[in-house]
């Protein structure tokens, strides 16, 4: 059954399946971290509902590649995107970002990607939830990877990833030859550690962090 979500930023909305991953909050926090300029060209590594480029086009004005490897995700993206009426800014493609490369898409500004978080555990009996939700398909190295085939030099790679796996965020961009220039750990509240990493990488950059948080709590 499809699900029409009212995304509560100028007058957009979501398509969804109940019976399929739809989108979490670090969508959106990742949306609102992102910096980017009008007219510049994205690629969204696992789109899923199409959510970031989406909420990062009104945000930006950027247009986008929004890629997926699950066809049913790719439908429904873009129904949002029609729905939107956002067929000139969004194109939505089923591609494995694993083997993705310039010579399909062309080079980009740059890239977001919300990525698979788990590798162990149970998974759900739902193929379309456990692709969402475990790096079977697409992993943080993965992903990095993509980013720097298809980005250009000096390009931006903004990307969101669990704080206790920092390490492992940190090592992909290095291998990438994405350097972290922004930083933001995100906590529920004031007494709790982070639970979640955004960061914002620039392919070929030098040296130097900007750091930052967010506590949810004090934005509410």
């Amino acid at each position: 059954m499809e699900i029409i979500d009212d995304l509560q930023r100028d007058g957009l909305v979501i398509v969804r399946s109940e019976a399929r991953f739809a989108y979490g909050h670090d969508a959106v926090l990742l949306t609102d971290f992102v910096r980017a300029h009008k007219g510049e060209r994205y690629l969204d590594i696992g789109t899923g509902t199409g959510i970031l480029a989406i909420l990062t086009y009104a945000k930006c004005g950027v247009s986008f590649v929004a890629a997926d490897i699950d066809g049913e995700c790719v439908r429904m993206a873009k129904r949002s995107v029609e729905l939107n009426k956002l067929g000139e800014y969004i194109s939505v493609e089923q591609c494995d970002a694993r083997t993705l490369t310039e010579a399909e898409f062309g080079r980009f500004d740059g890239a977001v990607c919300n990525p698979p978080y788990f590798s162990g555990g149970t998974k759900s009996p739902n193929q379309s939830r456990a692709t969402s939700a475990f790096d079977d398909t697409l992993n943080i190295y993965e992903a990095a990877q993509c980013a720097k085939r298809v980005v250009k030099q000096g390009g931006r790679f903004f990307v969101c990833y669990p704080a206790k796996y920092i390490q492992q965020l940190c090592t992909a961009m290095q291998q990438a030859d994405f350097a972290i220039k922004r930083l933001c750990l995100v906590q529920s509240r004031a007494d709790k550690a982070p639970y979640l990493a955004l960061a914002e990488g620039r392919k070929g950059g030098g040296a130097g962090t900007e750091l930052s948080r967010i506590i949810l709590e004090e934005q509410q």
